[in-house]
Order: C-alpha cells, then structure tokens, then sequence
C-alpha cells in the first residue's frame, strides 16, 4: 500500500483580493479621518447603531451561507448607502463610520479566504435501492 497524500481543499481565493481592497481602503479612510478632525472617531449613538447594523447585518448573512462578494452587494452596500443618505452626504460624519465598517468587512474577509468552499446542495431527494426496514411495532 502506497501512501498517498490526501487533496487539498479548492479556497476560496476570491475572497482574499476583496479583503485586502476592504482592509486597505477602510484603514485609510479612517486614520485620514481621525489626522483631519480630532472628534471624527468620537463614538455617538448615531456612530453606534450605524457601526452595529452595517457589520452584524453582514455577519449574520454570512453565518446564514450568504457567500462573502454576496453579502458585501446585497446587504453592506445598501446600509452603506443609507447611511450615506442619513447623514446629509456630509464626508464629516459618514467616512469615519464607513472607513471602520471596511476595515471589519475587509478582517472578516481574511480567515474567508482561506475556508473550503462549500459544496452545493442536494437538488434532487436521495432515493434508497433497497426498500426501508419494517417497524418493530
């Protein structure tokens, strides 16, 4: 018996560009935030709830199986937009909380990367060759 070395895995490599554009992007948008305005990191209520709703609303898509590029168009990108419209289109208040929501998008990404895909689900009922085992009662 010849010892074979098991196949690895398929990645999900797509993942890992995403991340690393995420990370990059937030990381500036926020620390050029905070070297702009002393108070631009100032956690308000409003900060809270916007931070809360955009980064729990993507994690619970992805513990639910939503795919990562799936969960940043459907669910980041239109909480990023409304909050873009609650704030007034003001950069003063909306880039700050967008640039840390990035850079949590873009960390959850990472470790995404390099998980196996998932297999798809079975479409069609599995049916048994042989019939079913009779009840005892």
């Amino acid at each position: 018996m010849a010892f074979q070395i098991p196949k690895m895995a398929t990645r999900s490599s797509a993942n890992l560009p995403i991340a690393m554009v995420l990370l990059a992007t937030g990381s500036l948008l926020w620390i050029r935030a905070a070297l702009r305005t002393p108070g631009a990191l100032d956690m308000t209520p409003s900060v809270d709830g916007c931070l809360t709703v955009g980064i729990v609303g993507v994690l619970l898509a992805l513990l639910h199986g939503v795919t990562y590029p799936t969960a940043l168009l459907s669910i980041a990108a239109p909480i990023a937009l409304a909050q873009f419209l609650a704030t007034g289109g003001s950069g003063f208040a909306f880039l700050p909380v967008l640039g840390i929501e990035l850079t949590a998008l873009g960390l959850f990404g990472l470790p995404l990367s390099r998980l196996p895909r998932r297999r798809p689900a079975v479409t069609a009922p599995v049916r048994s060759l042989s019939t079913a085992h009779p009840s005892p009662s």
